[in-house]
């Protein structure tokens, strides 16, 4: 420069390319982030209204006493042992649900309703041996059903209270009436119940579960991204 001293202007240091990627991956990183906990939490909210707002179900039983014969002039042929009279009950709910050995339960208190069954019946002879023991000693059939609508569970445990006093007749067609084994209902009343769930504990489950997945989620996929994977 004619004239004077020329001064020469530094470069500007430019900023590494490796930088500006993993400053772009860590941006991307939280957007995915925050969208992936987003959803999550919307799912998690779905989920806790459903919970909370499921409806009930309702659940009748009642108890089914095999009664022994008043008379002994003739004796009944299906009673020819002590426990004649409940083993023949055994074989009529056999009969009636042949399906109901195959679910055990720890005591004969659990009903069908606690098994988490939302519709269905069934009829059990009573066993309190528990779990893993056998031990029949009641003469009784334990008749249950769970459905929607009282109606429904109602007309159920009326419908095989039915059936049973129909096979138990059929089984004693030549047995004398006078020496027949006959029924009767305990209590007198099929009882009507309507359990509407824990939903406290459940809606504290489901909270719990789905916030824990959302956080694990989002952590995993801001990690991810981050490493460019």
């Amino acid at each position: 420069m004619v004239g004077g001293t020329a001064v020469a202007t530094p470069p500007v240091a430019g900023r590494p390319a490796g930088d500006d990627r993993r400053a772009r991956r860590q941006r991307l990183a939280r957007r995915w982030a925050a969208l992936v906990v987003a959803l999550g939490l919307l799912l998690t909210a779905a989920m806790s209204y459903r919970v909370a707002h499921k409806p009930g179900v309702y659940w009748a039983q009642t108890d089914v006493l095999f009664l022994s014969p008043a008379s002994g002039t003739f004796p009944n042929a299906l009673l020819n042992n002590p426990g004649g009279l409940i083993a023949l009950a055994g074989v009529v709910g056999k009969i009636i649900d042949p399906d109901s050995a195959a679910a055990r339960v720890v005591s004969p208190s659990v009903r069908l309703v606690n098994q988490g069954v939302r519709h269905g019946t069934s009829v059990t002879l009573p066993n309190d041996g528990g779990q893993w023991t056998d031990n029949f000693d009641k003469a009784l059939l334990d008749v249950q059903a769970v459905g929607a609508s009282a109606t429904e569970v109602t007309d159920a445990v009326n419908h095989l209270v039915a059936q049973i006093n129909s096979k138990l007749s059929g089984l004693q067609a030549n047995v004398p009436r006078v020496d027949r084994v006959t029924t009767q209902l305990s209590p007198s009343q099929v009882q009507l119940f309507y359990d509407s769930g824990r939903r406290l504990r459940a809606l504290a489950a489901s909270l719990a579960v789905g916030l824990a997945l959302t956080a694990v989620a989002g952590i995993y996929v801001r990690r991810r991204v981050a490493r460019g994977r």
